[in-house]
């Protein structure tokens, strides 16, 4: 049995010296940032040559896993391009990115923060104006991803023609708050044009300690037209935040 001791060693050295295996693409070019935390904080799309895909999670648990997941991999960055093997990916990204193939693609990574979609999506509304109102709707529901619309009414009912004052806030999706930084606005329920049309879905429910908060498309809320005064260029959605006083 010893004459098998040399042939032995060597073979089990060589086992323990394999190197594991790397990740599942190759990469071309750099970037940087991380596309993990991008999905939980901002949003990023995959650039491919079966076209663009948002990672859109369908909720926060949805949104926890593909974290996860990504974080599970070798660091991915924002702007990385790369040669990928999609069925080596977590399911969560395949999901996410609706790759059902095994194929190889070659692939770049966009993060995108608030500032950085609204210029996105401004771009495309005035290279194709004809679908804005589309764009728009797509907009706020990438919006409503980190900051989705909340309805809180506490307190005593508002009957038709009590007087009530709101104080609204409006804020930009590139993050800025619309100046005057905050309005009040005193009428009696039930008269009309006393708001934008997006708040009038809140008045149907208001209490005494009522709050909400709604994303606007900007037909529902100043017009679609550009208003310089107020530094909105058309097309803009806005959100807004009301309380009761």
């Amino acid at each position: 049995m010893n004459r098998f001791i040399p042939i032995l060693i060597p073979a089990l050295l060589l086992i323990g010296c394999t190197q594991s295996a790397g990740p599942p693409w190759r990469l071309i070019e750099l970037g940087e940032g991380s596309v993990a935390d991008h999905i939980e904080t901002g949003w990023v799309r995959v650039e491919s040559g079966s076209g663009d895909h948002w990672l859109l999670p369908g909720g926060n648990s949805e949104r926890l896993v593909l974290a996860r997941d990504l974080r599970s991999l070798p660091e991915m960055a924002c702007g990385d391009k790369m040669r990928l093997w999609p069925g080596d990916m977590p399911l969560s990204v395949r999901h996410a990115t609706g790759w059902s193939g095994t194929d190889s693609l070659t692939v770049r990574w966009h993060c995108f923060d608030e500032p950085g979609l609204a210029a996105l999506f401004l771009e495309r509304i005035q290279q194709d104006s004809a679908s804005a109102d589309q764009m728009e709707a797509e907009w706020i529901s990438m919006l409503q991803i980190h900051r989705p619309d909340t309805q809180h009414h506490n307190g005593v009912p508002l009957r038709l023609g009590e007087e009530v004052t709101l104080r609204v806030t409006t804020q930009c999706p590139d993050g800025r708050r619309l100046m005057p930084d905050t309005v009040r606005l005193t009428f009696r329920i039930g008269d009309a044009g006393q708001v934008a049309p997006a708040l009038e879905e809140g008045l149907r429910h208001i209490h005494s300690e009522s709050q909400w908060s709604v994303w606007s498309t900007s037909s529902n809320a100043f017009g679609s037209e550009a208003h310089p005064e107020l530094g909105l260029p058309a097309h803009m959605p806005l959100q807004f935040s009301v309380a009761v006083e």
